[in-house]
């Protein structure tokens, strides 16, 4: 039963509606000024306040702020007169949830208390959801326990329940996909439509047409009214994977659309509002992309609103075991045949791969080798000969160097083979090679990128 306080100095209106709510189920208590509704708030910690703008000893918007300062999660309806709507409306801009007018029309005050009431409930099974799936380490169809992942999983939290734009960033396979699902899912829009689309995976002539939609007659071909992605929407979340796929001349529009928040569809002259969060994807790196011209700086900037980068599998191969039975799991589910267990040595085998294709790859080798299994346990015989190979290597002990080989190159050998033995832990190779973490850093850098490397502090 979630309790309400009414604050009001006018003690037959607020009696009334204590009375009323409290037959709608709800337990109400009292207040007739700021101080004593201060302090009731501090001693109850309602659900609801209901709060006069007009108080003896103050302004109703003091304890507004005051109260979402301090109680951010306790929901606050104005009460106003006719001739105070303005100032209920800057409360609302500030953080009241609504605002009722006197003599209070009881029926619209119900259905505020029930839609606040909704909200909350939301809000919590959100928050619940969050804790369960952490403590599994997993959040939605996202999975691991690393340090990377609890990063991401963090940064999803913190960013679900708003409506900022969302720019992820990673490579194919490493699940940008699963990450924007699992904001929308997280999110107030939940309820309501993802739509993804890949900019990539459609002719460019025909983009513009499935995201803002087209009108009869068009083009040739379009031989009825077609609603496009933003349309489809309606409240859900528009997901633009691969953005830097997009046309050039198709960007233009599409900031302009982000920037007025409106769209017309192709060949139509009605204006249509935007009612969905964007969230965009690239394998690409951004700045290198701008640099290349495949990708707007104004509309990166407009969609970057919220950075989120999605690790590679080979930087988090302490999740391939979660992930592993994750996927086998979900075989289980669908499939007649079960396999219930993974050998370690199969575990070992996958860890000592550096998982160019990701996770999408991973389950790819999870689902062949539960095709293969011939018992109820995955075996490193279920695995293609390229995994037993990498494990051969990451066994040995010794290395050959060709003799006349550059000093740089042979220490490229070492640095790589040391890296390879101890699993991709660069703290572990430094010191095993008797360097610092900064020096192995900067040498790894100049192997991949080229150039000169850091001096070493």
């Amino acid at each position: 039963m979630n309790r309400v306080l009414i604050v009001d100095d006018d003690r037959a209106t607020s009696a009334g509606m204590a009375d009323v709510i409290e037959e709608w189920g709800y337990e109400a208590e009292v207040a007739d000024t700021l101080k004593a509704g201060w302090n009731s708030v501090s001693k109850l910690v309602p659900d609801i306040a209901i709060v006069d703008l007009k108080l003896p000893d103050g302004s109703g918007l003091d304890l507004l702020h005051r109260i979402k300062e301090t109680y951010p999660d306790v929901s606050v309806v104005i009460l106003t007169g006719h001739a105070t709507v303005d100032s209920a409306v800057k409360a609302l801009k500030v953080g009241a949830e609504d605002y009722v007018t006197k003599p209070v029309d009881l029926p619209r005050l119900q259905v505020i208390l029930k839609t606040v009431e909704d909200k909350q409930e939301m809000k919590k099974e959100i928050l619940e959801l969050r804790r369960q799936l952490q403590k599994m380490g997993a959040l939605g169809h996202l999975v691991g326990k690393s340090p990377a992942m609890q990063r991401l999983f963090e940064e999803i939290e913190m960013v679900a329940n708003t409506d900022a734009n969302v720019f992820i960033v990673g490579e194919s396979g490493s699940g940008k996909e699963v990450v924007a699902n699992t904001i929308h899912s997280l999110s107030r829009r939940r309820n309501k439509p993802f739509i993804a689309f890949n900019c990539g995976a459609i002719s460019p002539t025909l983009i513009e047409s499935e995201i803002f939609g087209h009108e009869k007659g068009a083009f040739t071909n379009a031989i009825k009214r077609r609603e496009g992605y933003f349309e489809l929407a309606k409240g859900g979340t528009v997901f633009l994977d691969e953005i830097t796929e997009m046309p050039i001349e198709l960007q233009v529009k599409l900031l302009r659309v982000l920037e007025e928040s409106k769209f017309r569809r192709v060949g139509g002259n009605e204006e249509i509002n935007i009612d969905a969060r964007i969230i965009a994807a690239s394998n690409r790196d951004p700045a290198k992309a701008i640099a290349d011209g495949k990708l707007r700086e104004d509309l990166y900037y407009r969609l970057n609103v919220f950075p989120i980068d999605v690790p590679p599998l080979r930087e988090r191969l302490e999740d391939i075991p979660l992930f592993s039975y994750f996927f086998l799991e979900k075989l289980n589910e669908t499939e007649e045949k079960k396999v219930e267990k993974i050998d370690p040595e199969f575990v070992e085998a996958l860890q000592q791969y550096e998982w160019p294709g990701n996770v999408r790859e991973l389950r790819n080798v999870i689902n062949r080798s539960f095709i293969m299994a011939r018992t109820s346990s995955l075996t490193v015989e279920c695995l293609p000969d390229k995994f037993l190979g990498a494990r051969r290597r990451r066994n040995r002990t010794s290395i050959n160097v060709p003799l006349g080989s550059p000093m740089e190159e042979i220490e490229k050998i070492v640095i790589e083979e040391t890296l390879v033995m101890t699993d991709g832990d660069r703290r572990k190779t430094a010191d095993i090679l008797g360097i610092s973490y900064k020096t192995l850093y900067n040498k790894t850098k100049k192997y991949k990128q080229g150039g000169d490397e850091e001096d070493d502090e």
